[in-house]
């Protein structure tokens, strides 16, 4: 078997977990195993630089945090008219969203806030901090805060703080991937090296000069995170493609030799059609992730061709690669990375020759039209299967039907991504991992399936009955591997 095209380390389980029935033994007997390890890197220590900054700023924590409040309560009407349907911080407007991130410096200083201006935030941001230092000062590190219905998650990466205040549900574990995904898109503009040397020179310096114009790729992360996902599962989505359509399209991408290239893919949408890669080497799903985020994320990539740096974390978070990006046709473009920053007439001309052999041979009209139709729950045949997800283990990979049936409807929707998330966190649990997971209500039936090849979550109907759950969940597994080859790429071309 060939390399897989990608190689992950599994996500540190959650130990969040919901009121179902569970069972722990496989309904088919399959073998199942399930490890996990934390992919995550150990944050780094203070700069002594740091420690006395924050020391100053602390001795007046105490008051800061009475200055808040006192300004909160002696202006509350005041604020609440003039904010109405404004961006402030105690506006009806960001009070109202059940989700908010919120990335500051360790000085304190706003960098970003998913709703809202962040520059109206930096009394709130100040007391963030001020809590963090609290618990630095006994050699500690907070990690969460339960507050009713809220959910206050901490990722602490010198010199960012990042911060989740939740009221959706997630587990702390998802919250705090979601945070590291945000903290990796930081780094694809700018690397680890040059964030950490502007700090050392200016504990209080104003991130917001350089990350100025990048902001909606953070904005459009966010939003993923509640209709993806890819980011909970750790693996990428790939086009439905008859096999032979995309082998010619790999065929294709491979032509040349091109110096300095170092991978180059066909994308449809935020799905992958193909990858090339050197031999030995492969691209970590949450890079791909973060590429895929930069070309939905803006329309300016629609427009031309572009070049620009670009900073995979995963491959290596200290340096630059050069990404050359163009849209050929709609919703489909063409990526091609290089270790150099003076490829990109050589890149243009190759593109322009993948643009002439894809649509001579028919390819390029193929993925177009696949790309503007998902397949649906009805082509599998099975009935009573309301929707699936299904990730093979062995290349990093997931597959899922567009949403039809009660699923068009966008409350519906949300629900069932949300059970999505439960039912994976209480699988995935550290103190209590679990191979088979049961879930039912009046809506809906959910069965989670873990064995060491592949993850399977089906939704059923309400009523379902058990055996009919197990039998058709079988049946599905037979349909994903009759069509495995134009669900997943089981051969990725190299060089």
């Amino acid at each position: 078997m060939p390399d897989p095209i990608v190689i992950i380390q599994h996500k540190e389980p959650s130990s969040n977990s919901s009121t179902t029935t569970t069972a722990s033994d496989d309904p088919a007997s399959t073998p199942s195993s399930s490890s996990s390890d934390s992919s995550y890197s150990s944050q780094s220590n203070f700069s002594d630089k740091i420690k006395n900054y924050n020391k100053v700023k602390r001795q007046g924590s105490q008051s800061s945090l009475m200055v808040t409040r006192h300004q909160k309560n002696s202006r509350h009407g005041k604020a609440r008219e003039q904010d109405a349907g404004g961006d402030g911080m105690f506006s009806s407007n960001w009070l109202q969203h059940k989700k908010h991130f919120i990335i500051l410096s360790s000085a304190g200083k706003p960098i970003w806030s998913r709703y809202g201006d962040e520059s109206r935030i930096s009394s709130f941001t100040g007391v963030i901090q001020a809590i963090i230092s609290f618990f630095q000062d006994s050699d500690d590190t907070i990690k969460s805060i339960n507050a009713g219905d809220y959910k206050f998650v901490f990722l602490l990466k010198e010199p960012l703080y990042f911060v989740a205040i939740s009221k959706t549900g997630e587990s702390d574990t998802q919250l705090k991937d979601q945070l590291v995904y945000l903290h990796n898109q930081i780094l694809s503009v700018l690397t680890s090296s040059q964030l950490t040397r502007i700090f050392e020179q200016r504990v209080n310096f104003d991130l917001r000069r350089l990350l100025g114009g990048t902001e909606v790729f953070l904005d459009s992360l966010s939003t993923s995170f509640n209709n993806d996902h890819s980011f909970m599962l750790g693996a990428l989505q790939v086009l439905r493609l008859d096999r032979s359509t995309r082998d010619s399209a790999g065929q294709i991408l491979s032509k040349g030799n091109i110096k300095d290239l170092l991978y180059a893919m066909i994308i449809a949408k935020d799905k992958l059609v193909t990858l090339l890669r050197p031999r030995k080497h492969s691209l970590h799903p949450s890079d791909l992730h973060l590429l895929f985020n930069m070309l939905t994320g803006s329309t300016t990539f629609h427009t031309a061709e572009s070049w620009t740096p670009l900073c995979l974390p995963k491959f290596n978070s200290t340096g630059f690669l050069h990404a050359y990006i163009c849209y050929i046709d709609t919703d489909v473009s063409v990526v091609m990375i290089s270790t150099s920053k003076d490829t990109f007439f050589e890149l243009s001309d190759r593109k322009e020759r993948l643009v002439k052999d894809l649509t001579s041979q028919g390819v390029l009209q193929t993925i177009q039209k696949t790309s503007t139709r998902l397949y649906t729950i009805a082509d599998t045949g099975i009935p009573k299967l309301l929707h699936f997800m299904y990730k093979s283990k062995q290349h990093i990979q997931f597959t899922c039907p567009d949403h039809t049936g009660i699923y068009a409807d966008d409350s519906n929707r949300k629900r069932l991504y949300r059970l999505y998330q439960c039912v994976y966190d209480r699988m995935h649990s550290r103190s209590r991992p679990l191979k088979l997971y049961y879930h039912h209500s009046d809506k809906e039936m959910i069965l989670g399936w873990i064995t060491s090849t592949f993850e399977l979550y089906v939704v059923f109907g309400p009523g379902t009955p058990k055996p009919v759950i197990i039998s058709h969940s079988n049946r599905l597994l037979r349909w994903i591997k009759k069509h495995e080859d134009n669900l997943f790429i089981l051969h990725s071309p190299v060089f």
